[in-house]
């Protein structure tokens, strides 16, 4: 949590984790999954706006929108 509060005042990753002494799962799990994800063809729009964020390529609180705009559907498979 403490490095998406940093992210979300405009500190940069390295920032972010510079003198943390706890591990941050997200920094290294976000890529993780959604690489995995895409491999399988499975939809982790959430994971991939935060590894978005990570990589620098999009910046905290710009992919709530987009998030809310995706249509409602069934995510269960029958």
């Amino acid at each position: 949590m403490s490095v998406g509060l940093a992210l979300g005042r405009g500190e940069s990753l390295d920032q972010a984790l510079g003198g943390k002494l706890s591990v941050a799962e997200g920094v290294a799990s976000a890529p993780a999954v959604t690489a995995l994800a895409a491999r399988l063809d499975v939809e982790v729009p959430i994971c991939e706006a935060v590894a978005a964020v990570l990589a620098g390529r999009a910046r905290p609180g710009r992919g709530d929108r987009a998030l809310l705009a995706r249509p409602l559907r069934s995510e269960r498979e029958d």
